[in-house]
């Protein structure tokens, strides 16, 4: 999204990119504006929360597609007479940050976190002055737990260097380059506000309090990871607001570029395929089409119009618990492994037995947990950061599939477009930094 874009829609109940469009709610003379009369009511503040909550998950779609292409969890297929190489997702695929950064077109990754963060923010002013007393702190507590998410989620996914860029009394403000921790510090105090509101939903302290263990996993504060996510129920799960999908190919076409799931992609990849894991349940797709002996597949995750998006839930707070022990030497990360795995039926865990093989099997029962749902990239990365893993070991690395004697790159985070901060951004000057 270009500055320009996040400044015409700073006084709109809406978000400008996902799968929700650029419009309001509610009822007004001009429907594609909203002035401060229209949101000084009870029924106004609360219209526009609504949206915004909305579509947090429709914009977090569009990451989490982006999110899967860069990691191991989904793979292209193209045939050869295939022009790819203006193919955002592709590019992604092939971990070439070095074409995205250089691109000339909208920052599709940034822009869509970038704007869960500022439409949050404009609606913050409303609820607090409008809404009643026995539901302010709840909506508030929602309203900075989404923006601590995306603040969260750009520090994960996006190189060193990016900037975040908030929309204060309809005035744009501008940040500068941003560093993985002091991102996670910014996430880390909007989510901080979440805890000090929230009372009684169990939806949203559940969303505050995963997030703000995530982040003390990412931080590496271990201990305290497991402290804020320890009273949050195993069952308890919150989800997109509005029926969203992450949409992967649903059929099979020789002329195609054909999105399909990973399976062991550059060598690193997980067995996302091979495994046959309930958690990831598989449809056929077809023939690869450079290498008709491999048959592509789909995920049946997601196929219905009603199902959402998965975006913090008690089960993601028990791995948290099952890092932390691991990282303790406590002998307690298996068991609750264990016990999320027989709830669904799955068997339990056999110990490997030393302390890197057991990482790679937390590392792995994470990604069939939270399959799609946008950790992968933090994952790998916190891999490399926190633990010492080279890059080329958690990547898919070599020789790319597709078929154009391409292969893999080098880089381990997705880029912001330095053009479009060019633009409009007086603190950015320069591109992506040096770092995990």
């Amino acid at each position: 999204m270009s500055m320009t874009s996040l400044v015409r829609c700073s006084v709109l109940v809406v978000t400008c990119m996902g799968l929700v469009g650029c419009h309001s709610l509610l009822d007004v003379t001009d429907p594609t504006q909203i002035t401060a009369s229209d949101i000084a009511t009870v029924t106004g503040a609360n219209g526009q929360r609504l949206l915004v909550s909305q579509s947090f998950g429709g914009d977090l779609a569009g990451v989490f597609r982006e999110v899967a292409a860069f990691t191991d969890e989904w793979s292209y297929d193209f045939p050869p007479t295939a022009n790819i190489a203006n193919d955002r997702l592709i590019q992604l695929d092939k971990r070439r940050g070095d074409v995205i950064q250089a691109g000339n077109g909208s920052d599709n990754h940034l822009g869509l976190l970038t704007n869960i963060y500022s439409q949050a923010g404009i609606v913050i002013p409303a609820v607090t002055a409008y809404s009643p007393d026995s539901v302010r702190g709840e909506y508030l507590a929602q309203l900075y737990a989404m923006r601590g998410y995306a603040v969260l989620q750009m520090a994960e996914d996006l190189c060193p260097g990016f900037p975040v860029t908030d929309i204060i009394n309809n005035i744009t403000v501008y940040g500068g380059p941003l560093s993985t921790d002091s991102a996670l510090g910014l996430a880390s105090a909007q989510l901080d506000s979440a805890l000090k509101y929230v009372r009684d939903s169990t939806r949203f302290v559940a969303l505050a309090r995963v997030t703000k263990g995530r982040v003390l996993l990412d931080r590496g504060k271990y201990d305290e990871a497991a402290a804020v996510v320890a009273s949050v129920p195993t069952d308890v799960v919150y989800r997109s607001e509005q029926d969203i999908r992450i949409i992967m190919s649903t059929f099979y076409c020789a002329t195609c570029t054909i999105l399909s799931l990973g399976d062991h992609e550059g060598a690193n990849g997980l067995p996302f395929v091979s495994a046959h894991d309930p958690r990831i349940p598989l449809r056929r797709l077809g023939p690869r089409r450079v290498n008709p002996s491999d048959t592509l597949y789909a995920t049946t995750l997601g196929s219905s119009p009603s199902d959402r998006i998965t975006l913090a839930s008690g089960v993601e707070a028990r791995l948290i618990q099952a890092e932390v022990a691991l990282h303790d030497n406590s002998a307690n990360w298996k068991p609750i492994l264990d016990s999320l795995r027989t709830g669904i039926g799955l068997d339990t865990l056999v110990d490997p037995g030393t302390a890197d093989s057991r990482l790679d099997l937390l590392y792995r029962e994470r990604a069939f947990w939270l399959f799609l749902t946008g950790h992968r990239l933090g994952d790998l990365r916190r891999l490399i950061r926190n633990y010492g893993r080279g890059a080329e070991t958690v990547f898919p690395t070599g020789a790319y599939p597709g078929g154009d004697g391409s292969r893999y790159g080098t880089s381990t985070s997705i880029p912001f477009i330095l053009a479009e901060q060019l633009r409009y951004n007086p603190y950015i000057t320069s591109g992506c930094q040096d770092g995990p």
